[in-house]
């Protein structure tokens, strides 16, 4: 049987009943608004005798389409609100419009547009009312806590953790897969990628204060893009206000308690402004801005061993400069309020600028190098589009969206001088305290620097675009099968046209002149580097100004290292391209207590790539000119999906899904490059013929949200994976020039299971008496398991835990809220994790457990102005990662705390 034109026969069957069964019936719309007249999505209208109802989107609007003709009551409710019933008459082929004002419940009463409670009742309400299984946390609950960019605020969400880069959340992960298994969307689209081999957005580019929400959607639906093994994180920036002006502004400054050479001060203020005018308040717009510079700093040891024997030990201090900005626009103009068009655009922009001083210790040299690094993003986003209702019964919505980004590395200097000795080996380690072995010298002293000579030079910079060309269509027909069964027909597609390539330029030096190492060095010392753990700490280094002047004034002196110079250059250059088309079919179905939402997407992409092949002879010089090498590839998806949901009373919820997912892999994976050395029998290889991973999902949720803004749940997940894709290690063994050398490449694996289970709580404690009744419990716990087979670089058949996955990940925060003061303690802990597959689980690098406190508060002085304060990593939680066990280290590194005081203004 052709499964698709059967599906297609079942759904156009419906589409003609629901034709015939519409006779004699009429159709009920409206707003759903709070007392101040801000929407209230999410809200839940009802006609309780015919079992008929509908969701208000995010502007509030509803619709109820097949409503036989004749008198109703209308009911609305949503969590935290006082429910109102109405009386209505709906009138055969016409249209009843019915708004409602909605006024807050008992916790509600007293607390302005804005707190957390009323932020979050809407939130858990769009939650509630969604017919898969997602997370959504509202602006306000996000601008409680003290998450300066997206990836903190979402390592509050269960089942969520986030890799870091000096000390702040980048990356996403969720429920134990690779960042690279999920997608990243802005309102909707996807968007483009910054770095060179990531399909995945760094997350800490973007400022978690120009968001209205964050969806994590954990079951995908078929209207969505496929590519979400992990799940979905869907950022809904400040859109077209609904109802009345909006004017706030934030200004804080802060402190970081670990900078030593730039200023510990830090900035940060944040703006929005709408409106809607015309004599129908037709036209409406939003413009958002936000921006913070920060000078960060961290205290680092790495260690790296041979068989368990600590063989090289690096002290590195690193003192960075962030700036981040966000700017988000939105315009919309409503021909009536069934038909509107909108424009939306979006640009955020990151830089780190960052200063290393490094100090490397081995047996037979000691090295010491600096670094002066500038590392920018930007990530641009455009979208035009418009809904419209066709009928009493369908509705088309379409966009056309632009989606750009960059990663430019316009400048990386490093430069390095090291000291040998004549008698060879002449350093010696000390493991007693295994966490900050010590070393001493037999030979010169350590923190002599003229002992010290030129080693290398480099500079570099890079440059990484890509480019999205997107557009989608959408049709949906509402039907009735029965006086108490009836739904809604969706169906779509899209096309989008990738663009993507990297252009590294690097020029490696030798130096000829006669200025020493001591001549260059800066007066920079950090004396209580790793709290004194060493002496002397990592000493003396030069500045970038004295590096610049050095190369910049004595231009002569400086030799090109032409073939090392060409190899860093061309080796990870590569253009791409990738179009993908996708349609669905889907529909959703309810009766009574019970409804399912099913259908299928199909996806078909192609992906054609340009890369260089790098050779090295055997007497290890490099084969020019260097050629470059083409492929492509394609790949077909067909993903069934089932949702089933159960109300179980008005504020229960239990919910089932099925769901067919995959992950195309990373982009730098795919590029047909090869690094080829013959005196070394090396080979390293992409590869273009990888398999996208795929996955089945089943997930059970149950839930019950609480009247008084809160839910509590728990649910169980499983994820069936074929094709993971892993770096494997292995010896060539096809006929030919490179038969029995060395290869790593990018590889498939076989087959993945990943299990898990997540418990979530949060409850106002509003029966305790008193001042006790304004605490409240925000609490989350997952439990995650997995096991995947694969073959180590010595050949041997490994069964593994998937790297990126945690077992335990949890949050707990205890908050308080009345009178206009509102503060919260808040506790995140992720469990440690496999990072980097090796032969054995003694030589696996592991992600070490992280557990991290954060504070705080903010009072509200009148109705319009509120101060804040915020102090984060009160634990000085380290990044660890540690070699088999956890006595032995491979990297720590320490960041201190920081923190924020400020003011935010509603006007």
């Amino acid at each position: 049987m052709n499964t698709p034109r059967f599906s297609i026969l079942i759904f156009l069957f419906f589409a003609m009943a629901a034709n015939l069964l519409a006779q004699g019936q009429g159709s009920i719309s409206g707003r759903v608004l709070d007392t101040e007249q801000f929407p209230l999505p999410g809200a839940n209208v009802y006609i309780e005798s015919i079992e008929k109802g509908a969701v208000s989107d995010r502007e509030g609007k509803y619709r109820i389409a097949n409503v036989p003709a004749g008198d109703y009551e209308l009911t609305v409710s949503f969590i935290g609100f006082d429910t109102q019933v109405m009386s209505i008459t709906v009138g055969e082929g016409e249209t009843t419009t019915q708004d409602f004002t909605l006024e807050g419940g008992i916790m509600l009463e007293g607390i302005t547009v804005g707190s957390a409670l009323h932020g979050q009742a809407k939130a858990l309400n769009q939650q509630k009312t969604a017919p898969n299984i997602k997370n959504v946390v509202s602006a306000d609950l996000i601008g409680r806590f003290p998450d300066p960019n997206v990836a903190e605020a979402l390592q509050r969400i269960p089942g969520i953790s986030v890799q870091r880069d000096q000390g702040e959340g980048r990356y996403v992960q969720i429920r134990g897969t690779d960042p690279n298994l999920s997608n990243v969307t802005i309102n909707g689209e996807q968007i483009a990628a910054p770095e060179g081999d990531d399909r995945t957005v760094a997350l800490d580019m973007i400022p978690s204060d120009i968001l209205s929400s964050i969806e994590v959607t954990k079951a995908i639906t078929p209207d969505m893009d496929g590519d979400a093994i992990g799940g979905s994180v869907n950022l809904n920036t400040m859109g077209a206000v609904s109802g009345n002006r909006v004017l706030s502004m934030t200004a804080s400054a802060g402190y970081n308690n670990l900078v030593e050479d730039l200023s510990p001060v830090s900035g940060r203020g944040s703006l929005a402004f709408g409106n809607r005018t015309g004599d129908r308040n037709q036209f409406g717009y939003m413009i958002s801005g936000s921006y913070n510079r920060s000078n960060r700093a961290s205290n680092n040891n790495e260690m790296e061993y041979d068989e368990g024997e600590l063989d090289e030990l690096q002290l590195r201090d690193y003192e960075l400069t962030r700036e981040r900005l966000g700017l988000v626009s939105g315009v919309d103009y409503r021909f009536s309020d069934n038909s509107v068009i909108f424009l939306r655009g979006n640009y955020n922009y990151f830089s780190d600028q960052e200063y290393r001083r490094r100090f490397t210790i081995a047996a037979d040299e000691l090295a010491r190098d600096f670094k002066d690094r500038l590392e920018e993003q930007q990530v641009f986003s455009l979208s035009a589009g418009g809904e419209h209702l066709l009928s009493r019964k369908t509705s088309i919505d379409y966009m056309l969206s632009y989606s750009y980004s960059d990663q430019n590395t316009p400048s990386d200097r490093e430069i390095s001088y090291v000291m040998e000795d004549e008698m060879g080996d002449f350093i010696n380690f000390d493991r007693a305290n295994p966490d900050y072995p010590k070393f001493s010298s037999m030979g010169g002293d350590p923190y002599n620097y003229s002992l010290y000579e030129f080693d290398e030079f480099g500079d570099a910079s890079e440059i990484t675009t890509d480019q999205h060309f997107t557009s989608r269509l959408n049709l949906k027909t509402n039907f009735e099968l029965s006086g108490n069964t009836h739904g809604y027909l969706k169906y779509g597609g899209l096309a989008r046209f990738k663009s993507k390539d990297r252009d590294i330029t690097e020029n490696i030096y030798d130096y000829g002149g006669d200025v020493t190492f001591p001549e260059i060095l800066g007066n920079f010392e950090d004396p209580d580097f790793l709290d004194n753990k060493y002496e002397q700490g990592v000493g003396r280094f030069p500045t970038r100004s004295t590096v610049s002047d050095l190369f910049d004034n004595n231009r002569s002196d400086f030799e090109n290292e032409e073939e090392d110079s060409m190899e860093a250059s061309n080796a990870e250059d590569y253009d791409a391209t990738e179009n993908t088309y996708a349609g669905y079919l889907m529909t959703d179905l309810k009766a009574g207590n019970f409804s399912t939402l099913f259908g299928v997407r199909y996806e078909h992409t192609k992906v054609e790539y340009t890369a260089n092949i790098t050779e090295f002879d055997m007497e290890g010089d490099l084969i020019t000119p260097i050629p470059s090498t083409n492929s492509e590839n394609t790949f077909d998806f067909f993903l069934p999906m089932v949702h089933l949901t159960y109300d179980m009373g008005q504020n229960g919820k239990l919910r089932l899904a099925w769901t067919n997912t995959f992950a195309k892999p990373r982009y730098f994976d795919l590029a047909p490059y090869r690094i080829i050395a013959h005196e070394d029998e090396e080979l390293e290889l992409g590869n273009p013929d990888l398999e996208a991973a795929r996955s089945m999902n089943f997930d059970l949720m149950s839930e019950y949200y609480f009247s008084n803004v809160g839910i509590i749940s728990g649910g169980l997940f499983y994820k069936q994976i074929k094709d993971f894709i892993y770096i494997s290690n292995f010896e060539y063994a096809q006929a030919g020039p490179y038969q029995g050398y060395e290869t790593t490449q990018p590889v498939n694996g076989e087959e993945a299971d990943l299990f898990g289970f997540e418990v979530n709580l949060q409850r106002q404690l509003d029966f305790l008496p008193g001042f006790a009744s304004g605490f409240g419990i925000y609490a989350n716990y997952t439990y995650t398991w997995s096991e995947a087979d694969l073959t180590t670089e010595g050949g041997t058949q490994r069964t593994v835990s998937l790297p990126g996955q945690a077992e335990n990940v949890a949050n707990f925060a205890l908050s308080y809220e009345k009178g206009g003061f509102s503060s919260r303690i808040s506790l995140n802990y992720a469990g440690a994790f496999v990072d980097e597959i090796r032969e054995t689980s003694d030589s696996d690098r592991y992600y070490d457990e992280r557990f991290q406190l954060d504070v705080s508060a903010s009072q509200k002085l009148t109705s319009n102005i509120r101060i804040f304060a915020e102090v984060m990593n009160l634990t000085n939680a380290p990044l660890r990662y540690y070699n088999g066990v956890s006595s032995r280290p491979e990297q720590q590194e320490f960041y201190s705390w920081w923190g924020n005081f400020g003011v935010k203004l509603n006007l």
